[in-house]
């Protein structure tokens, strides 16, 4: 992909988020596999006219599913078939029980076929873009570890409006993972505490704001930068007891004792 090297983390994500679908669409300009791939997916879309047809189909799959972020699902069969086929609205769905909101997002565009979502050019345009601005994203790594989970940090944050939802996507948990100094061991914690613990943290309903999630980014690209691209805090006790005002000090915090 194209791009500019030699960048520090911050002025290159503030480069690219003022205007990432122009950068995407050069970057996928410039690239013939992408070309080669969107070239398929538009010429057959009006030809899947089926779930099944589909899930058959391994080139239009990738591209659709490459969209929503979804790439690592995609010999998945029997997860998709249910996500293309069942109501994502209806309580026992299983987008609704994994309450994730990719596969959410998946579904409500992709799960209704009267008429074929691929028979829709808005549908078809959306899924394009998509599939663009996130193999940029991806390519960015290669700029800048990190760069990839900031930019996809910045573009989905605002949709999230629960802990357990921002839990159920990798990149959303290790982003404000980082940005809070929590340490790899808090993986090691039960279900219950890591929602407590990123309670206190996290006020989702500041992420509606532009700058504060602009402000949030910078300090895990920054903190993922120290800590050697990995994401994980160096030393958590300084995190941990140094006064941070995100935790309530009268709540015993469990990784004290995780890692005492």
């Amino acid at each position: 992909m194209s791009g500019i090297s030699g960048l520090a983390p911050i002025p290159m994500y503030e480069m690219y988020i003022k205007n990432e679908t122009h950068y995407a669409n050069a970057a996928a300009k410039a690239d013939p596999s992408t070309q080669t791939a969107l070239a398929y997916f538009q010429k057959n879309a009006a030809s899947i006219t089926t779930p099944a047809a589909l899930l058959k189909n391994y080139r239009m799959l990738q591209v659709v599913l490459g969209a929503f972020g979804m790439s690592g699902m995609i010999n998945e069969q029997g997860i998709l078939k249910q996500l293309l086929t069942q109501n994502p609205t209806a309580k026992n769905s299983l987008v609704q029980q994994m309450a994730n909101p990719t596969y959410l997002n998946f579904a409500q565009v992709m799960a209704n076929w009267t008429p074929p979502p691929l028979s829709n050019p808005k549908t078809v345009g959306r899924i394009v873009q998509q599939y663009v601005t996130n193999q940029f994203e991806v390519g960015t790594n290669q700029q800048m570890p990190g760069m990839q989970a900031a930019l996809y940090f910045t573009r989905n944050i605002g949709a999230v409006t629960t802990i357990p939802e921002l839990m159920s996507d990798n990149t959303l948990l290790g982003v404000a993972q980082t940005a809070l100094g929590l340490p790899m061991q808090f993986g090691l914690l039960n279900y219950a505490q890591q929602v407590s613990i990123l309670s206190q943290g996290l006020d989702l309903k500041k992420f509606q704001s532009p700058s504060y999630v602009n402000q949030f980014v910078q300090k895990y690209l920054v903190l993922n930068q120290e800590n050697g691209g990995s994401g994980a805090t160096a030393n958590p006790l300084v995190n941990l007891i140094g006064g941070s005002s995100s935790f309530n000090s009268g709540t015993t915090n469990p990784l004290v004792n995780l890692i005492a």
